[in-house]
């Protein structure tokens, strides 16, 4: 005889019919990806953030960089300018002429009787002037123009052989000589001639441009000792 269940279907106990097995495996499996994917999206928004933090405190970085080198150019630019003041005076140094070596030099070796009116000396561009033609030729040396007076023409003489004692001295030229010319009392004016000017009287006038070498510049004169007989050592 054949058994029959007389409990209702919804106190019978639970058997499993392997129907649906299936449908749950699927929807694991789509739930394993959302998990994966949700994963994936939060890693890499995490790796864009903090990137954009590394460039943020890149910028922040470089402003700061850029603020400090600002800072610091008026420091640049005033080295540069200490340097070009620095050269500049150097250069001056070298080029420059000792007027108190040229006076006491051409004081010890003026002939009695001769005196200097104007004297100028120049490092470099002075002119070289020809009695004979006039003619004036630019110089590249050192120089010292005198003007002055003297009692004759002897006396200018000497003085031209003289002035080639001092110390570099590399030429000396007789640009002019001559005596002033006499004006009538009543006149207003002074006598003059082409030398030394209306400040010698009845004396000679004369005109001479002494051409030095260019060891005389600069300081220490470049390791040349001024002779003891023209007051070198003081």
């Amino acid at each position: 005889m054949r058994p029959v269940n007389l409990l209702p279907q919804s106190a019978r106990p639970y058997v499993a019919s392997g129907k649906a097995g299936n449908g749950s495996y699927v929807v694991i499996g789509v739930l394993a990806v959302l998990v994966l994917a949700l994963a994936g999206y939060v890693l890499t928004s995490n790796k864009i953030t903090t990137h954009k933090n590394e460039i943020a405190q890149a910028q922040e970085e470089t402003q700061a960089a850029q603020a400090k080198a600002a800072g610091l150019e008026k420091y640049g630019q005033f080295s540069q300018v200490a340097a070009q003041r620095i050269q500049s005076v150097g250069s001056l140094a070298i080029n420059r002429i000792d007027y108190e070596r040229i006076l006491r030099e051409t004081s010890r070796v003026l002939p009695d009787g001769v005196w200097i009116n104007s004297l100028d000396a120049e490092a470099t561009g002075g002119s070289t002037t020809t009695s004979t033609s006039g003619s004036t030729t630019p110089s590249n040396t050192p120089s010292v123009h005198l003007l002055g007076c003297a009692p004759s023409q002897k006396s200018v003489a000497t003085t031209l052989v003289r002035l080639r004692a001092i110390h570099g001295s590399d030429e000396v030229q007789l640009n002019d000589s001559g005596k002033p010319l006499q004006l009538a009392p009543d006149s207003g004016a002074s006598g003059q001639s082409g030398g030394g000017g209306g400040n010698c009287g009845n004396n000679f006038a004369f005109d001479i441009l002494v051409n030095l070498t260019n060891e005389v510049t600069g300081f220490g004169d470049q390791g040349q000792k001024v002779p003891s007989t023209l007051g070198g050592g003081s």
